[in-house]
């Protein structure tokens, strides 16, 4: 999930700072400014934004297919985002075992080539572009939230509406993995201005799936599914042995 999880933008981070204070609003919850709570809260665009952040704002289990060009990558983890610890495993399109702690990936797959199990890869060091990154990184997946346009809810609590994703992009502030993410999706989608989208939100206001179609001008539908899951349980991540373990060699940071 610029760091694979481990770093939730500035504009992510303030959001969520401002989540969670539903409880101890003083007296009574009357007069204009109830009002305008109660408008806000009703509102789809705002409900699916706010259950974005309440998701992310703990511990959470992340289930993540992203189909495209006839290639599938399937990841299955868990992740502490203010942790920064991640733990996947799933196919990319091959299989693929990844953990994650602050900075470092460590990464096991035959594709690799090295001479031990483990691949010890500098997060620092990879594109915002990079496909790894944007795999891993759950706000990547998700910032196309920033941009919904049209949004109504068509069961209890499920949502469906359309996104635009140069607004999604600007709506990343200072989060230049997921700010040029967006961006080379709109370079890639038909009608960037219009990305269909459909999300269910549980009785708790958390993000539970979220599914997105980007049109390409040339790979065909870009086919994104997230299930996310197990708010709040513990996420323990640890560093395979040593011994397992070597440094990427630097023309590998080319194509991750």
């Amino acid at each position: 999930m610029r760091r694979l999880i481990p770093a939730l933008s500035l504009t992510v981070v303030a959001l969520l700072a401002g989540c969670g204070s539903d409880s101890g609003t003083g007296s009574g919850g009357s007069g204009p400014d109830a009002a305008a709570k109660t408008t806000a809260a009703a509102d789809p665009v705002a409900v699916i934004q706010e259950a974005m952040d309440r998701s992310l704002s703990s511990t959470v289990a992340i289930e993540a297919t992203v189909k495209v060009g006839g290639t599938t990558v399937e990841l299955n983890g868990k992740a502490d985002p203010a942790g920064k610890k991640l733990e996947v495993t799933g196919k990319a399109p091959q299989p693929i075992e990844a953990r994650v702690i602050g900075d470092t990936a460590y990464l096991k797959a035959d594709a690799f080539g090295g001479s031990k199990p483990w691949m010890r890869v500098d997060l620092n060091k990879l594109r915002p572009t990079s496909s790894l990154r944007q795999s891993f990184d759950v706000e990547t997946q998700t910032g196309i939230i920033g941009g919904i346009t049209t949004a109504e809810q068509v069961g209890e609590g499920r949502y469906r509406g359309t996104a635009d994703l140069a607004k999604a992009a600007e709506a990343a502030g200072s989060n230049t993995a997921v700010r040029d993410s967006l961006k080379s999706g709109a370079k890639l989608a038909k009608d960037p201005g219009a990305i269909p989208f459909e999300a269910t939100v549980d009785a708790e206001g958390r993000l539970t799936t979220l599914s997105y179609t980007i049109a390409t001008k040339e790979l065909g539908d870009m086919v994104t599914d997230i299930t996310l899951s197990g708010f709040g349980e513990p996420v323990k991540v640890a560093k395979p042995p040593a011994k397992q373990t070597e440094e990427a060699p630097k023309e590998m940071y080319k194509f991750l």
